[in-house]
């Protein structure tokens, strides 16, 4: 089985990481590890970070995320601090997590709607100390966001002071961050608001109705895979909320195809509920682990292409909630 990605870099990282273990265990074992910080103290440190480092012509933001459930904020030059909750207009997959009883605890805790990227902001006085910020921020994540912060991931950047900073673009990973990350710049936002595209109408409300919209496509799809098994060639369906991706595999010819996972892409933790990652196990799917994602093998004498085809789609929609409402996208090789 060839798995998607470098298992050369994986296996070169694993060796730095176990060659590193023994100086690790050997300063640990002459003083113990450091008490784990509360979430709302980490906050606190990050916010006084970006506060009290000064950089010229930069602004430091403190960000903090579970998944693409995030909060940001910064100081602004009058001293108060600005901090922006993720939104919906510019990730769309959190219309799962922000239900109406959310966004009413959002607006309790005093965050308003600011509709140039869609996110919630909330200024908060200079006076107000920062942790005293770090509580109330803990407490939103905590409420509107169903956030665990234990595990919560907090960075400091100091980004170019200009009147509209790049943002990661719609549906990327904490869509609508400040963020000059070079591996985020091909998607970027560089203007001082952004419009998602207007969804479609045309929608299904079956994977019967997606089958008869897509299979044709898909199937064909698989046949270029099954013709040129022998070839590095691969398939990626996209469904913008998940993918389902598949390559050829010989001597025998066998069809390796892979099922998103929250592993992958942390976001997909409140799509991926125990009921639907059930569906990709009644079809045969293998839990992450030899992969970073869910993975098959179909064999081309046991399935053809269209019975392939018409699989992909009823996953798509019954496990990523796919209804057609935006084209699939397909990428091939």
């Amino acid at each position: 089985m060839r798995v998607f990605g470098n298992r050369l870099s994986q296996a070169a990282l694993a060796a730095v990481i176990l060659g590193l273990g023994g100086t690790i265990s050997n300063v640990s074992a002459q003083a113990p590890a450091p008490p784990a910080q509360a979430p709302a103290s980490r906050i606190d440190d990050a916010l006084q970070n970006v506060t009290t480092l000064v950089r010229a012509g930069r602004v430091g933001y403190a960000t903090f995320w579970d998944g693409n459930k995030y909060i940001q904020c910064r100081r602004m030059p009058t001293r108060e601090l600005r901090c922006e909750a993720a939104g919906t207009s510019m990730q769309p997959s959190l219309r799962a997590v922000l239900t109406g009883e959310r966004l009413n605890r959002l607006a309790a805790l005093g965050w308003v709607l600011n509709p140039k990227f869609g996110n919630y902001v909330h200024t908060f006085a200079q006076t107000m100390s920062t942790a005293g910020i770090a509580d109330h921020i803990t407490l939103t994540l905590t409420e509107a966001y169903d956030t665990d912060t234990k595990n919560l991931e907090i960075k400091t950047d100091w980004i170019a002071d200009v009147p509209c900073p790049p943002r990661n673009g719609y549906t990327q990973n904490l869509a609508g961050i400040v963020s000059d990350a070079p591996s985020m710049q091909a998607t970027a936002v560089r203007a001082c608001s952004y419009t998602p595209p207007p969804e479609t109408v045309q929608t299904v409300s079956s994977s019967a109705e997606l089958i008869a919209k897509n299979g044709a496509t898909v199937a064909a799809e698989i046949q270029r895979l099954r013709i040129n098994f022998t070839r590095d060639v691969f398939v990626v369906f996209n469904a913008g909320i998940g993918y389902i991706q598949c390559m050829p595999e010989a001597p025998v010819p066998t069809l390796y195809c892979e099922a998103q996972s929250a592993e992958s892409w942390p976001a997909l933790a409140t799509i991926l509920t125990p009921e639907r990652v059930a569906r990709l196990h009644n079809a045969g799917f293998t839990d992450p682990g030899r992969a970073p994602n869910y993975w098959k093998e179909y064999p081309f004498d046991k399935f053809n292409d269209a019975a392939i085809a018409s699989e992909i789609l009823t996953l798509l929609h019954g496990v990523y909630g796919y209804n057609g409402a935006a084209e699939l996208t397909i990428k091939a090789r």
